[in-house]
């Protein structure tokens, strides 16, 4: 993932997405501002911390047990909690800002992906908490070929899709969610989508 990710405009980048507003609406240090679901070794927690080092709030970055054993052995920030979770289970962490999600949804088809959605539910707070997924967003014409190429190999490996917005809408809302927002830098680069509980 962080090859992938080199050179590619970031949601973290100023002017992206509205990170100040979001860290500023957290109350005390010791709250939650972003919990890096699936976050792997915790290269997204990792350039957060880079590019908003005075961002109000905790950062925890969820993974299954062995990768979240390896993060561990990383170098990581005082500021990022390692935690073990399965986001096929209910998220543990109730109340946090953000709950964040980088290129997972699309490794699995809707019944799965909203398996994955209905458990950050429950933990979310009404008026407060989101959800923010770092994804392709197709356009309904004129795709770029980058994308559209990559919803052919997540078909034939993963069974899964790239999703159009309206597919993604769909998706979301079925999880009793809704998409406030879709924030794209360009074509061919994933977009960030901001939820709420609907």
């Amino acid at each position: 993932m962080s090859a992938y990710h080199q050179g590619r405009p970031s949601w973290m980048d100023v002017g992206f997405y509205d990170v100040p507003g979001l860290s500023q609406a957290v109350e005390n240090e010791s709250d939650v501002l972003l919990v890096d679901m699936g976050g792997s070794l915790g290269h997204d927690v990792s350039e957060f911390c880079r590019k908003w080092p005075d961002a109000k709030g905790r950062l925890v970055l969820q993974d299954l047990p062995e990768v979240a054993s390896q993060a561990r052995q990383q170098s990581l920030h005082k500021s990022i909690d390692v935690m073990d979770h399965d986001f096929f289970t209910e998220q543990p962490v109730k109340g946090a800002r953000a709950y964040y999600m980088h290129s997972i949804l699309h490794d699995w088809a809707d019944e799965n992906g909203l398996r994955i959605l209905k458990n950050i539910v429950p933990a979310m707070k009404r008026g407060y908490s989101k959800v923010l997924i770092n994804e392709n967003v197709i356009p309904d014409t004129n795709a770029y070929w980058e994308t559209t190429s990559l919803d052919i190999i997540m078909m034939a490996d993963f069974a899964s899709t790239e999703r159009t917005a309206a597919h993604w809408h769909k998706l979301v809302e079925l999880a009793g969610l809704k998409i406030t927002k879709i924030w794209t830098a360009q074509r061919g680069v994933e977009s960030l989508m901001e939820c709420e509980l609907a």
